[in-house]
């Protein structure tokens, strides 16, 4: 009986299982907000996806690829398109850039209740690996917001403890979710759009400089979302240069609507 289980400690060193992937080794992923097929994931090791698109037998099929799936989740916005409503009065603005987003007041108990006891619980039911955690950068414009926010990640985090939790941007929280989430997911490090002239723009070094020093400092996997068209010759570069900084990119349109190899 002892032989046995030494056998089996011998197996599990030596041959590690890779179910668990360590999201720090990953080197190849994509976002897409658009329902994406079995035949467009391959090769990739990790996605963002948007769990409403998908059932539970689909994610199943996708990770038979062995590939982490990572579920989109928007923490202070109320997206008309969502199979759910909230009252008026949580509506605190207007996202400017982008159709159908509205701001809302976080801190409401019924947005906190369909945050933690519906839109999370329907994604772990469909057994996503984790939480891609969209408007952080609410802070940025209504700074009250600041310690309720850090409280939703941090209870994201407690309560789905195995779960990886990705934070899209969340500049003025950095320092402090660093402590709470696996990696950080940097858009238009390196590109920029303008939603008024809709046009993609690659950023001068002066630009993005004291942020990719702050990124490299905080011992984190650090994963980059730039824009371009899609046939912007500068892709190479710029999926290149966020590489010699030690990130792994991604490159895709603004409408993160395709995947792109």
């Amino acid at each position: 009986m002892l032989g046995m289980i030494l056998f089996l400690l011998y197996l599990i060193f030596v041959f590690p299982s890779d179910i668990h992937k360590k999201i720090e080794d990953i080197k190849k992923y994509a976002v897409c907000y658009s329902k994406v097929s079995v035949d467009e994931i391959e090769s990739f090791e990790l996605l963002i996806l948007d769990p409403d698109h998908y059932t539970a037998d689909e994610i199943a099929k996708f990770k038979e690829y062995d590939v982490i799936l990572i579920a989109y989740i928007n923490i202070a916005e109320f997206e008309t398109y969502r199979g759910y409503s909230i009252p008026d009065s949580l509506i605190i603005g207007k996202n400017p850039n982008w159709e159908n987003h509205f701001y809302v007041d976080i801190t409401s108990d019924i947005w906190q209740d369909l945050i933690f006891n519906q839109i999370i619980p329907k994604i772990i039911s469909k057994n996503f690996d984790g939480f891609f955690i969209d408007m952080i950068d609410i802070v940025q414009i209504f700074p009250h917001f600041r310690e309720k926010v850090i409280d939703m990640i941090r209870l994201m985090k407690a309560q789905n403890k195995g779960k990886f939790i990705i934070a899209n941007n969340g500049w003025a929280l950095i320092d402090t979710l660093k402590n709470y989430v696996d990696a950080f997911l940097i858009e238009g490090l390196f590109t920029r759009y303008d939603f008024q002239r809709k046009r993609y723009f690659v950023r001068f070094e002066k630009e993005y400089a004291s942020k990719v020093e702050i990124l490299k400092s905080l011992g984190k996997k650090i994963f980059t979302l730039d824009f371009l068209s899609e046939n912007d010759k500068r892709r190479s570069y710029v999926k290149n240069l966020s590489r010699y900084y030690g990130f792994t990119p991604y490159v895709s349109t603004i409408e993160l609507n395709k995947i792109y190899r």
